[in-house]
């Protein structure tokens, strides 16, 4: 009989590990290792935090969890840098695509299409049942 029951993640991933090296090769060739590692960047001003950016270099790409810019701080160029930051962090694996997710009509959208982001998905009833857009971009 299978049950179903509450794993720690730690001790889990010998057995994940092991997986999906098989799915990788069958979905991506022999010799694909799955690769991740993840980043925290902060902007500050007279050592206050003025601005972060969290998210993760995934197997050729950059996504972005989280960017945000303290309220009296915004329209100077900070959340600018912080995404340029995260793109030259991906550019350290050579990663291609720098892509995140945005709400349907946030004043943000404007500013990601500013530096370049493109939207390539929409989807409906996600957050609080809200939409929300996939943006990516290459990087160069």
């Amino acid at each position: 009989m299978i049950k179903i029951v509450i794993v720690d993640k730690e001790k889990a991933m010998d057995f994940n590990e092991a997986e999906w090296q098989e799915v990788n090769k069958n979905h991506f060739g022999p010799g694909v290792k799955w690769n991740t590692t993840k980043f925290a960047f902060k902007a500050t001003e007279d050592n206050e935090t003025v601005g972060l950016i969290f998210g993760k270099h995934e197997s050729g790409t950059i996504y972005v969890s989280n960017i945000i810019v303290a309220k009296e701080k915004r329209r100077q160029g900070i959340g600018t840098r912080l995404i340029k930051e995260a793109e030259k962090f991906g550019k350290k694996f050579g990663d291609h695509k720098i892509w995140l997710i945005s709400g349907k009509h946030y004043a943000e959208d404007l500013f990601f299409e500013k530096l370049g982001f493109k939207k390539e998905a929409f989807l409906p009833d996600l957050f609080f049942h809200r939409g929300f857009f996939v943006y990516t971009k290459e990087i160069k």
